[in-house]
């Protein structure tokens, strides 16, 4: 590999890192443009796999204060490092959606619910929701965690494996469902939906759900794969029926109701 794309990747690893965390490597990015910011959402997964090494350490140290708070600890770190983007992301939609679903008029069901979902204001719904996330989040972790009790290395492994998978899992599965739909606001930038990008993209899912097999098990991440790719379709499918596309914050809620479906998914299997 040359240097030029040592450095190439290096940017877009960063600029992905910055974008979807609050991890401080701005100092680090030389490099913001359009090409940068396209290649960075290869590294969504990457993002994912870094998250997770940082949640999967956290669970190991604090196994000896027990299940509950140490899973309570844990989603604290984990909505830090992320700074609550895909929360906020979660929240808009469901006020959003809840504020045009009734509205008879296609179009202006459509700029309602973009209206909202450019409003930073936080409603009920918004609230409810991201409420019961984070309960269901804790509880699955909590499920998860008592298997240290066990203290036996595959138990271990399996708990630190599944924090780990959990959002890199959930920051690809928005990799193919951006193929699905298109960015439906007139303002904004967003990578092409080209031919090439859509193969890549697909590939990158691909290669990152081969490589939750070997660690994970086939049939655990058979299922798993089910799972998200059934969420994405209903997903992708709702929001194009209420404003023809995709945003930002849609692709924020995907990445929060992927994370919570996949340790629900690994709870009822383990």
């Amino acid at each position: 590999m040359s240097r030029n794309n040592f450095e190439t990747i290096t940017q877009a690893m960063l600029y992905a890192l910055m974008f979807l965390t609050r991890l401080p490597v701005g100092r680090w990015l030389t490099t913001a443009d359009e090409q940068t910011a396209a290649r960075a959402v290869y590294c969504y997964p990457l993002v994912g796999a870094v998250i997770g090494v940082l949640l999967a350490l956290a669970a190991f140290g604090l196994q000896p204060l027990g299940p509950s708070l140490s899973a309570a600890l844990v989603l604290v770190l984990w909505v830090a490092v992320t700074g609550a983007l895909h929360l906020d992301g979660l929240a808009d939609c469901m006020d959003a959606y809840y504020a045009g679903h009734k509205c008879g008029d296609a179009e202006q069901r459509r700029e309602k619910i973009l209206q909202v979902m450019h409003d930073p204001a936080c409603g009920a719904i918004a609230l409810v929701s991201l409420v019961l996330l984070l309960l269901v989040k804790w509880a699955a972790l909590s499920a998860l965690f008592t298997l240290f009790a066990h203290q036996s290395l595959v138990s271990v492994t399996s708990v630190l494996a599944a924090v780990i998978v959990t959002p890199v899992l959930a920051r690809t599965i928005i990799l193919p469902f951006m193929m699905l739909n298109g960015y439906a606001r007139r303002e904004g930038t967003v990578p092409a939906a080209s031919d090439k990008n859509a193969r890549r993209y697909w590939s990158v899912a691909v290669l990152v759900f081969a490589l939750c097999a070997l660690s994970i098990g086939f049939f655990v991440t058979a299922v798993l794969l089910l799972a998200l790719v059934l969420l994405m379709l209903f997903w992708a499918r709702l929001w194009q029926r209420q404003i023809g596309g995709y945003t930002g914050d849609c692709l924020g809620a995907l990445v929060e109701l992927s994370e919570a479906l996949v340790l629900i998914t690994l709870v009822a299997l383990w």
